[in-house]
């Protein structure tokens, strides 16, 4: 069946036309745009048209308009993109449990890439963060050390991509750390095993097996949705008893 037609406006195409010229003439973070007017005619659009693509790109933070009216690239963050995922996910009810498979796509993936090319001074670096984690006097000293944890082995595996969304999501991951704690402490468990299971990321990453390392990320995150599944289930008796 073939697909409908999507019709696109001016300012749209002429989104699509800047991001190409972007990318073929190979510029990078604080490159300045062609003028206005250079661009309208390079486009065959009206300055209007290429006024409101810039105004677009800039809300999106791929572009920003300084003095002298000078059109500079600029390079989006995290920022930007956790802006977007959680006006998605309180727009759309999205649930935890999906933020819990993502971690599960995510993070053991990011084990394995850190088994695989981590450095001394990254393995070091992680080692840090579970020192921190072992350390922790309450909950929130918990949640903000287990992030720290889980970034380090992100940042170990070498792949901008999944360090950008990982940090992009830092807000939805601490509320889903909140709520799995919160049903792991409820049903009797304590953080030894919590430990442990970081304790065991570590090792295999410092051991270069990319398999067992990811492995091990995989039994933690494990505890994770345990933690989830215990605190939803306890909710629903309290609805109903």
């Amino acid at each position: 069946m073939p697909k409908p037609i999507q019709r696109q406006s001016l300012t749209e195409m002429a989104v699509d036309a800047l991001i190409g010229l972007i990318e073929e003439r190979g510029l990078s973070e604080g490159d300045v745009l062609p003028a206005t007017a250079d661009l309208a005619a390079e486009l065959s659009v009206s300055r209007a048209v290429i006024r409101e693509a810039i105004a677009e790109l800039a809300g999106q933070g791929l572009l920003e308009r300084r003095q002298g009216r000078e059109t500079v690239i600029t390079l989006p963050g995290p920022r930007q993109l956790e802006r977007l995922l959680r006006l998605r996910f309180a727009i759309t009810g999205m649930q935890l449990e999906e933020i819990q498979d993502y971690r599960e796509v995510a993070e053991v993936g990011s084990a394995k890439l850190a088994a695989a090319r981590a450095t001394e001074s990254d393995i070091e670096a992680i080692r840090k963060r579970l020192d921190a984690l072992r350390s922790v006097e309450s909950e929130e000293d918990l949640h903000e050390a287990d992030q720290a944890f889980h970034r380090e082995v992100a940042r170990a595996a070498g792949n901008q991509l999944v360090l950008l969304t990982i940090d992009a999501i830092t807000p939805l991951l601490h509320q889903l750390r909140v709520e799995a704690w919160r049903g792991w402490k409820e049903s009797g468990k304590g953080i030894e095993p919590i430990i442990e299971a970081h304790a065991a990321i570590l090792d295999r990453i410092n051991e270069r097996d990319p398999d067992a390392a990811a492995q091990a990320m995989q039994t933690h995150l494990l505890q994770a949705g345990e933690g989830l599944a215990l605190g939803r289930r306890r909710r629903d008796t309290r609805a109903t008893g």
